[in-house]
Formats: C-alpha cells, structure tokens, sequence
C-alpha cells in the first residue's frame, strides 16, 4: 500500500475515534473532523462509512441522528459550492458546518428528543465547531504533507559525484591538448639544419667542386648559405649581396637559389599546416572545457529541500485548495543562487479549469516569496492534471523592441538580432553585423546569432558560449567573411548587466539624468581562435534603457565623435516606449543623411522597471 493511502486510512481511523469525544451531551469533534478531511478530498465515501461507524459505536441515538443530518448536509453544501464556483473555502465550509450543527441542535429539541441541553451549549457547540474546522484543516493539510518521501541522499550524491568526475576527466583532456598547442612562428634551428643538409645533398653530392666548398674549413660557403637561408626565411627572398658574393664561389647559385626557395615553401606550408593543427588542438581543448563547465554546473545546480520546508508546502496546498485546486506530490529545488524551483502535480476540481495564476498567488503566499510559472508553463490547470513548474518571480521587467532599416538598394539586412529569454531569469539582447551587406552578410550574421542561442539555451555562460561558437566560425572559415557580436545579458533578479562586445559599435545606457556609453575595440568573430573578450558590468536601476545599434547607425551621424553625438539624441527622447524610441533614433539619423540609408541599420532597446 503506498503511502499516501496509509495517511488516509490513518484519517478514516481517526474520524471513527473522534465519535468518542463527548461534552456536555455533544460531540462537536465529529462535524469538525468531517469536515477538515472532505476538505482534503480523500476519499469522502470511505471517510462519510468510517464516521457512519464510529457513530453508531460510541454516540446514542437520539445525538447520532442529528450528527449524521448534519453531516449530510455539510457533504452536500460543499458538494453545491464546488459545483457553482468549482471550489469551496474553509470559511463557507466552516460555516455551514457550525450553521447545520446548530439547526439540527435546534431541531432535535423542537421534538423533544434533547431536552437536557440548553440554547448557550448548542452556541457554544457551533462557534467550536467552526474554529475547530479553521485550525484543523490547516492540521490534516500538514499531516498529508508528512507523506512526502525524501530524497535518496546516497543516490543524489552519487550522480553528482559522477557529474564531477565526468568534468575532471574533461579538463584533464583539455589540459593535455593545451599543452600540444603551442604554435610556432618561425622555423626552429633544427628544421634550418635540415633544409641545409636537404639542399647540400640535393645539389652539391653531385656537383665535382663539393670538396672545394664544404670540406676546406676556409671555405665561405657555410656562412654564405645560412645568411641567405635567413634572408629567405625574412623577407621570402636572397639577399643580393649574399648572392653576388655566392656566385664568386659556386657556379650554380642560382640553382642553389631556386632549389632553396622552393624548400623553403614547402617548409612553410607545412609549417602553416602544423599551426593549423595545433590551433584546432587549442579549440578542441576548449570546447572540453566548456563540457566541463557545464557538467560541474548541472552537478551543482540545483538542490532538494522538500523536507525542511513541509510546513511552507502545507500552507501552498492549502492556499491552493482553497482556489479550488488540489496540489499533490510538491518538491522544492534550491539552486547555486539560493533561489527556489517548485514542481508539483496540480488539477483542477469538480471538472473545472482555473488560471494558472492562481495557481502562483496560492505558491506565493504559501512558499512566502513570489513566485511565476515556468516560461514555457501552460495557461490552465485542468481537471485531467498535469506537472507544472514554478520559479521563484524576479524582482524586474523589461520590454524591449527593435528598429531596422535596409541599405538602399538591398533586398536583405545583413545585421540580425535576438532577445532571449533564459530560464535562469536572464535575457539576452544580441545584435550581429555581417561583413558587409545583402544574403551572405545576414547568412553569417544569422549563424552566429543561431549558434550563441543554442549554447546559451543549454546552459552555458555568455564567455563559454562566445569561445564555442568562435571556435565553430573558425574552424567554417568560408571566404573570409566575419561578424560582429553585441551581447547585453540582463539578470532581471538583481537589473545587473554583462556587456560582451566583440567588434561591436558603442551601447547607450540611458540613465535618468546621464545618457552612458559603453566602447570597446575588439575584432569580429571568427578572425582568431584566440578571440578577446572585453567584459564590462553595469547595475541598471527601474526605468533604465539598453540601446544597441549597429555600426551603420553611428558611422552616418557626420559628426566627429559620433557617440557622443548619439548621447545628446537620446538624451533628448521625448517617449519612454522602446519601439517609438528605437524609431525616432533611426528617424533622426536619416535626418542627417537625406533620407538615404547607405548601410543596413538596426536599433535595438530595452527598458528595465522594477516590479
């Protein structure tokens, strides 16, 4: 038998016990018990044949008649509550039961059946009755809650603890390879000893004047052919002086030359091979790094504490209940920043649907902290039931919106943006510029802003997901074609803001009484495997705005300094939407140019307010 049904059989025994409680000719126990556990809904034709025969055992007759009317009716009044409004609370539930205690009191002394009790007993009976039923639900909500199964420890453990290793095994692998990766800029010493002896054996072996030129310790034409394989090494060509002086020794200079060069491009490509290798080394190390990352924080992400916070998911069913909703089978995560994760099944009563923020008042309430549906969480709870997810509500909102205008003559914009919402409570606002304009520069704009959506909706950070997908452009490398990369990522719990920008044109933060600006120089993805990144953190306050813009919105201002140009534009807004402000930034500045947009241009804002 599982353990929720042990609970309720615990409850039916308990009803038949409460029968035996009397006062005064009373026994108010038993229409406050009835009640507390039909709120519960457990099963209340087992709990009305489980009273039935406690009544029959330990109340007289003529008490057991009016218990069991009254229980009768306070069945069907709750049964009419939850049928007109889908729900009945404990307060009507409370009062109808102390409303029928007391009328059936009254009844039984209009016929005489007791005449021994007075007015004041059966008052006192009904206003027991209803604060018994007020406090004891909040009692059986609790006792149902002890249900709850704790987490195997030794099995959690493990699985993190496997986690961790899987990580460690990863950032050794990466360590190995970052180790393997160290490229060279030149020819060692010892390749130059090899192209000399591959030369000397080429062409002197044959040659009858070989003893002459290598085997007299007079000889010039060691330190000859070292300085022209040095000047071939510099510049890609023989240094003239060190020929002409070459030429007074060995007739076949210019073979010598020629074959030099030749061995000398050879060496070089695969020299340039060889880098390449290693720097694919160096992007395969972190790429495991990245895994690494990732697998410590799934190890570490989140933590159960169902169990020492029974009492709060008590009052979370109970609150739920009362909107008609029955909670069942919560569990509560805390994750690395300490803030809470709620999953629960939850259905909605008597065939009824009930919004979803109802749902999240009674969390709320219950938990003793906001909380929000899941992003992705359904609108209903519906009387068939379903798993829903709740996160702890963040202490901001942002609206944000978006303003762009094609290169005349373009069919296509070559910049491409995003706003991303994360589950952690993060939104990213992105913005890519393409090398250029028209299909290929929104192809590569669009890929890079495709590939940090993934490794941002995976659950990597903002760093580890720039080198990953810088490694992936690097390694395409198809015709030299690059983007720029504008990241703001908002943390909407504290309004903080990681501001990536990776070749990117200035952001404007948009203080109450300042227009702040935000520069950095950087190259575009895809140029290096080893690409910077400048980071800067700003603390946004309520009624703050992000402007990203693309470079073709600042480089058109004609002035000198086109930023601070742009600050006094939008220091000068006049509305507070972001979509009427992203237009009129755009407005203004074909304002300056005539009307002619001579590049792709795309304005992206944000507003920030606290909730």
């Amino acid at each position: 038998m599982k353990r929720l049904n042990v609970k309720q059989v615990m409850l039916y025994v308990g009803g038949i016990l409460m029968c035996q409680f009397s006062w005064m000719g009373c026994f108010p126990l038993i229409p406050a018990f009835f009640t507390a556990v039909c709120l519960e809904d457990a099963a209340r034709a087992a709990l009305g044949t489980a009273m039935f025969l406690g009544i029959v055992l330990f109340v007289p007759l003529a008490a057991a008649v009016k218990y069991l009317m009254a229980m009768a009716v306070i069945l069907i009044t709750i049964k009419l509550f939850e049928w007109a409004e889908g729900r009945c609370s404990v307060l009507c539930a409370a009062a109808s039961a102390s409303i029928a205690t007391f009328m059936m009191s009254l009844s039984g002394t209009l016929l005489n059946v007791r005449d021994t009790a007075g007015l004041i007993v059966y008052l006192v009976e009904a206003v027991f009755v209803f604060s018994a039923i007020m406090i004891g639900t909040r009692f059986v909500d609790f006792f149902m809650q002890l249900s709850l199964l704790p987490p195997k420890e030794e099995e959690v453990y493990y699985q993190e603890a496997k986690l961790v290793n899987y990580a460690d095994s990863f950032s050794g692998l990466s360590k190995i390879f970052s180790r393997m990766s160290k490229t060279q800029k030149g020819l060692s010493q010892e390749q130059m000893g090899k192209i000399q002896k591959e030369l000397t054996g080429t062409l002197c072996a044959n040659c009858g004047q070989c003893a002459l030129c290598w085997e007299r310790e007079e000889s010039p034409m060691y330190s000859y052919l070292a300085y022209m394989l040095q000047s071939l090494q510099r510049t890609g060509e023989a240094d003239h002086e060190v020929v002409v002086q070459m030429q007074e020794y060995c007739p076949y200079t210019d073979a010598v030359i020629q074959e030099s060069t030749r061995i000398f491009e050879k060496a070089r490509l695969n020299l340039a091979w060889y880098n390449r290798l290693l720097e694919n080394r160096e992007m395969i190390a972190q790429q495991l790094d990245a895994m690494a990352y990732i697998m410590e924080d799934c190890a570490n992400d989140l933590r159960e504490v169902t169990q020492e916070n029974r009492h709060l998911l008590a009052e979370l069913k109970y609150r739920a209940r009362e909107r008609g909703i029955i909670v069942q089978k919560p569990h509560l995560y805390e994750n690395k920043d300490k803030r809470w994760q709620l999953t629960c099944d939850a259905y909605a009563k008597n065939g009824s649907c009930i919004s979803m923020r109802e749902l999240a008042k009674a969390a709320s309430i219950g938990l003793e902290r906001g909380m929000r549906p899941h992003r992705d969480e359904r609108a209903m709870v519906s009387p068939q039931g379903a798993v829903v997810t709740f996160e702890e509500d963040t202490c901001f909102h942002e609206t944000h919106a978006v303003a762009r205008i094609v290169k005349d003559g373009g069919a296509v914009s070559g910049d491409n943006y995003s706003f991303l919402e994360m589950d952690n409570g993060q939104m990213a606002m992105m913005l890519s510029d393409g090398m250029g304009s028209g299909s290929s520069a929104c192809k590569e704009s669009e890929l890079v802003l495709e590939l940090l959506e993934k490794f941002l909706e995976a659950g990597f950070s903002e760093e580890t997901a720039l080198k990953m997908m810088n490694s992936a452009m690097v390694i395409r490398a198809e015709d030299d074609l690059y983007s720029t990369v504008d990241i703001c990522s908002l943390d909407l719990y504290t309004g903080c803001c990681d501001m990536y920008k990776i070749g990117a044109a200035t952001t404007f933060i948009i203080h109450k009484d300042f227009v702040e600006r935000v520069e950095s120089s950087s190259l575009p993805v895809g140029v290096t495997h080893r690409m910077d990144l400048p980071h800067t953190k700003k603390q946004l306050e309520s009624g703050d705005f992000l402007v990203m813009m693309s470079d073709g919105v600042l480089e058109y201002l004609q002035e000198d300094d086109p930023s601070i140009a742009m600050c006094a534009i939008l220091k000068n807004l006049v509305s507070k939407h972001p979509g009427q402000m992203a237009q009129e930034v755009l407005e203004e500045v074909l304002g300056r140019t005539g009307g002619i947009a001579a590049d792709d241009m795309t304005v992206l804002v944000c507003g920030v307010w606290s909730k």
